[in-house]
Order: structure tokens, then sequence, then C-alpha cells
């Protein structure tokens, strides 16, 4: 009791220190004397001869390992901090600094709250087992933990490690203890903060070694919350999970499907199979914006000129992508860093049914100018929406026999049964169709996004509404391909 009461009046204490710090007086104790800005300019066959709008991010830190990582991922748009600050920029900052702030050190109210939580992970997985009932009644594992300052925020993700009661961990703690091996009850993700406006944000970690805390994730999703607490607001855009792909041409084309359905992978195997004009908008998740949003366009804005807009980023594919069990694309196995199986290995691997291969969760990370060529990206897009691709797949089809693939593909014509096709989508899961996140929720909530969304394809006749086609059936890579890149992007062969 004594100690309990010992850690509230602390953790009391320093949450009422905080919440009268500036966001600017954190700021100014993290030293980054490395900069560069990542640079996304608007692409468009439909703006008037103009000054075209750019979204900028700045990025500084005090580690070079950490510049040149940015500088390789965001490779082509990423830049050397410009003076000109054109009023056509939409602006947004981040400070990405390995070790904590001197003199005020780490918020202690975020040390025992993540304590408090996995404390009461444990005892209602305890009752759970105990009481013999749904371990889907226990609090969700993961949970993001805050700490207002006077003027923004600074965030701290905990994941609690369920399964303690298990009968294996009485063997897992012997192993750990032979191998001299500390076992946390949590894992506990870098400090985030931003402040109010959402318009400035950064990451630091609790110790000063780059290998502790921050890694390639928390940089991306960093740099992901910037652009979008940027362009959602201003553009009224909605945030979606999938994949855009866009040609010479000023078309483009959306991939949407529910979690695991194959979205990544086939915009990769669009890439590998289409000439160099056939780019990236965004690969694992975009924006869309109304015609509206864009200001001296040559339009008159039908409704089927939309604005997209994404982050150049790495793929991170499944195993099954890299070895090509379902569609052959060699350059993914070539130049990603992390896949090292031997023959052997992957012999064993293939033996398994295609259904196995598929939800194994092994990720692989493939740089996509590495794999395809410089300037197979356009991240900022204005133009044509030739055709949103529905990915319904029965995944439970891929244990069965080759010879019964029987893969379909409805194109749906009524403004109507669109709409019931990505409503079916936003039903399986919350976050299958619309991305989001806890930090930026004070300006754009998902779970409401569904209206804004109907609201930006289907406002008009249904004649300008941009088709939707649904594979259903056998999962075919070769017809959603041919699909893409030989129907409706068809000068991209």
């Amino acid at each position: 009791m004594t100690i309990g009461a010992t850690v509230r009046r602390k953790t009391v204490a320093a949450a009422r220190q905080w919440r009268k710090l500036h966001f600017k007086t954190l700021r100014k104790q993290l030293l980054t004397p490395h900069a560069g800005e990542i640079r996304l300019p608007l692409v468009s066959r439909e703006i008037d001869q103009a000054p075209q709008p750019t979204i900028t991010i700045k990025v500084e830190t005090n580690n070079e390992d950490l510049l040149r990582q940015c500088q390789l991922e965001y490779f082509g748009f990423f830049h050397p901090i410009s003076t000109n600050n054109s009023i056509n920029s939409t602006n947004s900052e981040i400070c990405i600094h390995v070790g904590p702030p001197k003199s005020l050190g780490c918020p202690y109210t975020l040390t025992s709250e993540a304590d408090n939580f996995t404390e009461a992970v444990r005892r209602s997985e305890e009752k759970s087992v105990w009481e013999e009932t749904d371990i889907a009644e226990v609090p969700h594992s993961t949970r993001w933990l805050t700490q207002p300052l006077i003027d923004g925020f600074i965030s701290r993700r905990v994941t609690s490690h369920v399964g303690l009661n298990t009968e294996t961990m009485s063997h897992t703690l012997m192993m750990a203890r032979k191998l001299n091996l500390g076992l946390s009850p949590y894992e506990l993700s870098p400090y985030y903060f931003a402040n109010d406006l959402l318009s400035s944000w950064g990451i630091f970690s609790s110790t000063e070694s780059l290998n502790s805390e921050i890694s390639e994730d928390d940089v991306s999703r960093l740099v992901n919350l910037a652009h979008a607490s940027a362009v959602l607001p201003l553009y009224r855009s909605v945030w979606l999970n999938g994949s855009a792909l866009c040609d010479d041409n000023g078309n483009a084309v959306l991939i949407l499907g529910s979690r695991k359905s194959g979205k990544t992978t086939l915009a990769l195997h669009c890439l590998a199979n289409s000439s160099s004009s056939l780019r990236l908008i965004g690969l694992e998740n975009f924006h869309l914006a109304p015609s509206t949003a864009v200001v001296n366009r040559s339009t008159s804005g039908d409704g089927s000129i939309f604005l997209l807009m994404g982050i150049p980023s790495s793929a991170k594919v499944g195993i099954g992508a890299i070895i090509g069990t379902l569609r052959p694309n060699p350059i993914l196995a070539q130049v990603s860093q992390d896949f090292n199986y031997s023959t052997s290995i992957i012999h064993k691997i293939l033996q398994n049914s295609e259904n196995v291969i598929w939800n194994m969760a092994s990720r692989y990370q493939v740089n996509i100018s590495e794999a395809f060529g410089s300037q197979r990206w356009s991240p900022t897009w204005f133009g044509r929406l030739k055709g949103i691709v529905v990915l319904n797949w029965d995944i439970q089809e891929l244990s069965l026999p080759q010879s019964s693939i029987n893969p379909k593909c409805f194109q749906h014509q009524t403004i109507l049964d669109k709409q019931k096709t990505l409503t079916a989508i936003a039903e399986k899961s919350s976050t299958a169709l619309f991305k989001g996140h806890y930090l930026i929720r004070s300006t754009y909530d998902e779970s409401s996004a569904f209206e804004a969304l109907d609201s930006i394809l289907f406002t008009g006749k249904g004649s300008e509404t941009p088709p939707v086609y649904e594979l259903t059936g056998s999962v075919s890579f070769d017809m959603a391909v041919q699909l893409i890149c030989r129907h409706l992007l068809k000068d991209s062969t």
C-alpha cells in the first residue's frame, strides 16, 4: 500500500509538471542539427499553367544514420532544406531524436500508466483462464497512453504481452533464465509528441542508443502522421487502406479489399508487368479528395476527376509474393534485404498449401526504386479515376487443387451496387477500408469516414462516377493484372 501511494503521488506530481510545459519548450530541448525535407509535388495533366502546389515535410534529427535512412526510403523526393517557402506548399515538420530531452527527462506518468495497464491485462487474462470464460473479454493488449502539454501532447504505445498463463510459460521462463534473458511484461514504443495544431511532430527515445527503441516503422509512422494531419483537413480527404496506381495519360486505378486480400502484392505485380509509365501513388494506403480541393484546374470537374495523395515507401510483402507461388515476380526476392532463405528451406515452405503460405505472418521489405527503377512514384496526383478494383477473393479456395480455380470479375453499374460493394468491405472489419490513427483523431475519425467517401465518389450521375470492378471466387493475380494494365490503363504495358 505504501509503495502504491508513493507511485500515485509521484505520478500526479509528474502529470502536473508536464501539463505546464509548452510544446516549443520541449522541442528546444531536442537539438537536431541534421535536416532535409520530403517534397511531394502535384503531378497532373488537368492543371492550368500555374505554380503547382507541393506537400513538404521538413525532417530534422540528431543522428546522421537516421537522415541517411530517410534519404534511401524517400529516394527522389528527399532534398536539402529549401529557403523558398512557397505559398503553394502544404507544410509539416517532424523531429527524430535519439535520446530524451536532457533537462526534462521522460514523462514518469507514461511509465507508471504502462505498468498499471499491463497489470490490468494480466489480471483480466488470469481471471478469464480461471473462470474459463472467453479470452476476448480481456482488454485489448495495445493502447496509446498520453500525457497532455499546455499546447500539445506526448504519447507512447504500450503492448502488453498476453499469454502469460499458458501451459508453456513455465518452460519459457526456465529457458530465459538459462539464456540470461529478461522477459519484459510489455513492449513500449518511443515517445511521440505533437502540437495542438498537429503541424509539428516528433519522437524521442528514453536512451541514447539508436537500436534500442526507434525503428524504421516508427519513422515511417511519424512521416505518415505528419502527412495525414496536413492533407486531411486541408483537402477534405479520406484516408484509405489500399493501393493507387496512375499512368502518363492522366488515369488512375484504386485497389481496395479486406485485410490480407493481396492489395499490395497486386500493385507490385502491375509494376513488374508494365512499362515505366505506370507509377504508384500509394502502396499500402492513400488519401482520396474531391476535384474541388484543387485550384487552377482546367477541367470543370466531373464525377471521375479526383486528387490522390500518398507517401513513397518500401513495400512489405509476404513470403508467397517473394517466392511467387501464385504469380512469378522474381525481382522481389532479388532486392529484398531480409529474405535470405536457402533453397532447401524454400522447398520445405512450398510443401505447404497456398492457403497456409498466404497466411504466414513473416513480412519482407522491398525498396520500390531498387526493384522497379527510379521514377515509379507520383505520390501527389490529380486526374481521372478509371476504375476501383475490389478484391473479394475466397482465400479459403487456396487450399483446393489448382484445377478447381474459378476466378470471376463483376462490373457494378449502378451507384447503389457500387456503394454496397464498398460497404461490404467496411463491414468486414473497422480497419479494412479506412485508415486512421489515435493521435490524429482530433481532426479525423476513420469510424465516420464512410459518408465522406460516399460523397466524394458518388455525388455525380451514375455514368460519371468511377466504375467498380469486384473480383470474386478463386485468387487470380493474372486476371487482376490484365484488368488493370490492359483494360483500365491500356497504354501502360
